[in-house]
Order: structure tokens, then sequence, then C-alpha cells
């Protein structure tokens, strides 16, 4: 099956694809083969098939198609040919209640048909034309199967149906006819199927199996290769006709079968030839020798595999001959002629099975088996495998390229369900975090209002006699809650510019020394119990800068040391110079951070363990981040539980490299 169409499949007609080309490739019968198939394609419980099928062929020329396989079933009675035109009407006692589904058996991009496969539904309900499609395609790969295992011509069984002899093959050890043709059942007047439970020994007149089985003992243990005798059989109808039995061996790929032809005696001169017919269709080629290695008898089908010619080594021929006119062409490769030929004559006369493959110089693989005969002598075999063998590795081939398929397609389903399901956790992640923000940011806001709402309630009830100092020191508590719902707003808005892509950073030469020392006085004014140390000189007189959000930047970490650290009042700034970039460290001796707590601190929402019961949103971290990185540097962050933070931020002095949004997307992945 083309790659193309694998894509279109459903995974479960892709394993089922898998499957069909894994027993392909077995060394089996060509009916195993298929019974395993069908098997797989009647199993599918997508397609709700009953276990019912059959397979016919037809070829160019040929009226009908003919059956070459079926399924049992105890509802139906497949005819041996059907019009392929009107299918239906091959089957006068119809369906039942059950779907029919008649494909047909296509091979090549032209679509060129060899058959019709038959399948039966489950019930009368119609698979959906999506389905039909598929089964059209599993059948698709009946159909190569069946090229490249030889074709769909069936020669031997043609004679043995058309002849105007009574043929019955049979099973040595039972002897049990497994197969009659149309002129037994004609002649004898029992039916095909009451022949099929009969012996060749019961339709004889004073015959007994033991008797018939002494008859053509010679031909059972392989003395000879057929046995001739007269013998008087009996009708249905009790009458008795005179015949000619000849009984024959007949070696093929598939395994010897046994075969009794009984002619009248007005035909017994045809039943040499018709044998000889019957030997020459078989489709390997056959050389039975003698016990001194001379050539006994020979299908026309040996000469054309091994290239020789006919009338040079006809009947009466030395195997040795033969050997040596293929070794001197090349045949069996470089080496001494007469050693090659030597050692194939020693193991044919050994008298043991064997078997091998043989790869001609033509490229043509041979299948080469050898049978010894009971009395002295071997029968050879060769059949052409050259087809079966490149369409193994087709199949070997196309079963790998299913398999990486498949395999492509699980990856791709499972990334995609991984990823759907990351998704999904950073949305509840996200919402989460919410949640909390809105919680946290009505707490901030709710505080610096209490504080406003406080002074200026005391400031009503001094109404008639505010002193300087109470006056100074509400004004003061009422300007640092502004400044600090200012800075809130401030932090909120610019997370918002930056997560939504309208953030662009206003460069401008300024002073960063002076730009922290600002940060540093007004955090005095709110902070009065904490002491702040700076220790900037050795900072660049002018760096390139958005001093806005700079400040912005630093305001947000003295306010964090402010607000992590209530019982230690220490807070120390450094700013020095490294190489193009200036260096700014906060460092406060607070509550610190876990160290698994570190990695997250900058994401949007997050607040360490250690911030428990102390307000905040969970943006000014992410905020301090994201500025710091448009900026073109980084921050880094060195903390312990109990043991205060130390941040650390680089900033280059000329300015980023490139100015605007680009970073959002970086930012959002953290």
């Amino acid at each position: 099956m083309p790659q193309k169409t694998w894509t279109k499949l459903p995974p479960w007609a892709l394993l089922a694809c898998r499957d069909i080309l894994r027993a392909a490739t077995a060394n089996r019968r060509l009916v195993d083969i298929l019974n395993e198939i069908t098997d797989i394609i009647t199993g599918l419980s997508d397609l709700d098939l009953a276990p019912s099928a059959a397979l016919y062929i037809g070829e160019c020329g040929q009226e009908g198609h003919r059956l070459l396989y079926h399924r049992h079933s105890d509802d139906l009675i497949f005819p041996l040919v059907i019009d392929p035109e009107n299918i239906s009407d091959s089957f006068p006692q119809g369906f039942g209640r059950a779907s029919f589904y008649p494909v047909p058996l296509v091979i090549g991009e032209g679509e060129r048909s060899i058959g019709s496969a038959l399948f039966f539904g489950r019930t009368a309900k119609r698979m959906s034309a999506q389905k039909q499609t598929i089964l059209m395609a599993l059948a698709q790969e009946i159909a190569r199967i069946i090229i490249n295992r030889g074709g769909p011509s069936g020669t031997l069984i043609d004679l043995v149906e058309l002849s105007t002899d009574e043929i019955y093959i049979f099973d040595p050890l039972s002897l049990a006819i497994v197969r009659a043709n149309h002129t037994a059942s004609i002649r004898t007047g029992h039916s095909l199927e009451t022949l099929s439970r009969m012996t060749p020994a019961a339709l004889k007149v004073d015959m007994s199996e033991a008797a018939y089985r002494a008859q053509i003992e010679p031909l059972l243990s392989g003395r000879c290769t057929s046995i001739c005798f007269d013998a008087r059989h009996r009708r249905r109808n009790g009458t008795v006709y005179p015949v000619k039995v000849q009984a024959w061996r007949i070696r093929s790929d598939e395994g010897d079968f046994y075969a009794e032809v009984a002619v009248t005696t007005a035909d017994q001169r045809k039943a040499f030839g018709l044998l000889e017919q019957v030997f020459d269709a078989i489709p390997g080629g056959i050389g039975v020798f003698d016990k001194r290695s001379r050539l006994l008898m020979a299908n026309r089908r040996l000469y054309d595999l091994m290239n020789i010619p006919p009338e040079q080594f006809p009947p009466g021929s030395r195997f040795e001959d033969i050997l040596r006119y293929n070794a001197t062409r090349g045949e069996y490769g470089d080496g001494n002629v007469e050693a090659m030929v030597r050692e194939r004559v020693e193991q044919a006369e050994l008298g043991l099975p064997y078997s091998f493959e043989r790869e001609r110089a033509s490229g043509k693989v041979l299948a080469v088996r050898s049978e010894p005969l009971s009395g002295g002598g071997y029968v050879l075999s060769y059949t052409d495998i050259t087809l079966r063998k490149r369409a193994e590795k087709e199949l070997i081939r196309d079963r790998d390229e299913l398999e990486a398929t498949v395999r492509q397609r699980t990856a791709e389903i499972a990334a995609q369900a991984a990823a759907l399901e990351e998704a999904l956790k950073q949305e509840k992640t996200i919402n989460a975090m919410q949640r909390q923000f809105v919680a946290m940011t009505s707490h901030e806001f709710r505080t610096p209002l209490a504080i406003i709402d406080g002074a200026a309630q005391r400031l009503m009830r001094k109404k008639g006699g505010i002193e300087p100092d109470f006056l100074v020191d509400k004004t003061h508590q009422i300007r640092a809650a502004v400044m600090r719902m200012v800075d809130l707003m401030e932090s909120i808005l610019s997370a918002g510019r930056i997560d939504t892509g309208r953030m662009e950073l206003t460069l401008v030469d300024c002073s960063l020394k002076k730009l922290i020392e600002q940060a540093i006085h007004r955090q005095r004014m709110f902070s009065q119990n904490h002491r702040f140390q700076g220790f900037l000189e050795d900072l660049p007189d002018v760096i390139r800068c958005d001093a806005l959000a700079i400040s912005q930047v630093v305001t947000n970490l003295l306010g964090n040391a402010v607000k992590y650290a209530p019982r230690a009042p220490d807070v120390t700034i450094r700013g020095w110079r490294e190489g193009e970039f200036a260096m700014i460290s906060v460092q406060d001796q607070g509550v610190g951070i876990d160290a698994d707590d570190i990695p997250k601190l900058f994401q949007p929402y997050f607040r360490a363990r250690t911030s428990t019961g102390i307000a905040g949103t969970g943006i000014g971290l992410s905020l301090v981040k994201q500025v710091v990185t448009l900026h073109g540097g980084d921050i880094v962050l060195q903390s312990r539980r109990g043991h205060g933070s130390t941040f650390t931020i680089r900033l280059p002095i000329r300015g980023p490299v490139t100015v605007g949004t680009s970073l959002q997307l970086e930012e959002k992945a953290l």
C-alpha cells in the first residue's frame, strides 16, 4: 500500500495493515497466510464483520471468477464460480439479515482487478462509506499477497475440474477423498459432499480398503510414482461399470498429493496424456532421478528454470552432466568445476532430504529441494521464488515504514496530549495565581486606605487645635500611604504593559548613582525604623536606561528588603562597575527564601513560603525581572531561609542592543 494511503487510515487500521504485512512475510503456505489475514480483518471490531469470507479470482479472458479460498459459513454455500457483474445472483439462497460487501481485489495504481473478495456483516446495518474504503484498502493488500505468492493461476485445479475423467485427490494415510471433480459426481451419482466422506476403495466392487492399500502400496512407499490397474466402480443406483485406474504421486512445492484417475476403457489412451498435463501444470520444476543419478522424467518447467536445453538433456541424461553444464556457465560461482559437480552429486546420492535457496547468475532465486525415493533415486524440485523474495523485501520494508508511521503518529498524539495537559495545568495555575493576586491586591490597597482614613479622622477630631508636630506626623502618614498606592498601581500597570506587549523603553543618559540615592531617600521617609547604607562611589557616571523603569526596579527591591526584614533594620545597597556593565546589589538580613522557591520567585503572582503573613501581590519581582531583561541585563538572587537575601542586578552601561517588547514571550514562559 502506498505510504500516502497509510496517512489517511485511523490508528486501528494501520495496526491491522502492520499485522497483515507480518503475516505475509512468514514462510508458510498461502492458505495458512489467507486464514490469518481473514481472521485479522473479520476480527476488527470497528468493521463488525462475520467470520465468513471468500476470495474469487479471475484471469484475463476468463468468464466469471473462480473460488480460490473461503472460510466456513453455516448460512451460505459458496459457489465455485460467480459472475463479478452480478455477484448477488450467484447466491440464490440470499444473505438472510446480514449485510453483504463485495470488494474488488485490485493491484497497482491502475487498479487492475484480479478478482473479488466477499465479506459479510453481523447485522443488516451497513458500515459507513469511510469504513468500506478502509475494507477496500485491506483487500488491496490481499491482492498483492496473492500476486506475490505465485499469482491467481489455478491451472492444476482447472485441469481437475474440466477433465472428462473421474479424478480423486486423496489423503495417503486415511485414504479419504479430499477433492473430486464434477465428472466423478456425474458418473457415480454421488454428490461432491458425499464423495468427500468416502475413499476410492468404497467406490470399487469387491475391493476392501486393505486390498486397495495393498494395491497402491508401491506408490505409497515411494518405489514408483504411478501405478495402473483395472477395477469396477459401483454407482449410487447400484449399477456397475469398468474403469482403468491410474494412481499417481505428485510432488509440488506445497507438498506431495495423491491422485487417482478412473477412465473408461474407451478413454484409456487419454489417461497418460492427461496426467502428463497435470505433471507439467505443477508450477515448479520437477526432475526424477534413479539411484545412478540418471534423469527418468522431467517437466518443461524444470528446463525453463534451470535454463538448460531439453534436447541436450533428455531423459537418460546424467545429473552430473547437467551440473557441469551449469558450473561452466558460472551458475555456482568461482571455483574448480569438477569439485563443485562432485560435491553436489554426492549430496544428492546420500539418500537424505535437503533444501536450500540458490541465486542464479541472472539474479533469479530458486528454492531447491531433494526428496529420496525408497527404491533408490530422488526427486529434485526447483521453484522460482524471485518474486516472493522481492515481495518479502518489499513487505518487510513496507512493514518497517508502517511501523515507523505508527510510531510517529503515536508520538504525535502523545505529544499533543501532553501539550494539552500542560496547557490545562498552566491555565489552572494562572487562574489560581490570579485569584491570589486579586485577594492580595485588595489587601494591599486596603492597608494604605486605612492609614489615610485613620489619619484623616484624627485630624478631624483635632480640628480645633492641631499642633504642628501632630500635623506633620499625620501628613507624612497620608503621603506615605498615597505613595504606597501609587507605587502599587504603577507596578500593576507596568506588569500589564509588559504582558500585553505594549511596554517600550524610553532610553536616556542618566546618573545611576543619583537615581539610587533618590530611591533610598524616598524609602527612608516611609521606613523610619530601618537603616539604609549606600556604597555607590564605584558606579559609572552615566548609564543609558529608562530612568523611570530602573527607579521602579530599585524601589521594589528596597521595599521588599524592608517588608521581609521587619526585625532586621540594616539594608545595604552597593554599586560598582564590571567591564561594560553597571552592578547593583540590595542586601537585607530578613526571613530569607527556601532554595526550592528561588527558581520560581520571578514568576508572576508567585510568593515564597517565607512570605506567609506578609502582605504582597507577587508581581514586584516579576516586574523587576522583566524590566531588567528588556534592558539586556539580568538579575541573580542569593538567599537562605533565616539568613536574608541579596539581589544583584547587571545592566549594560550603553543600554540594550535592541529596544522593544520582543522579550515578553520569554517572560510568559518563566
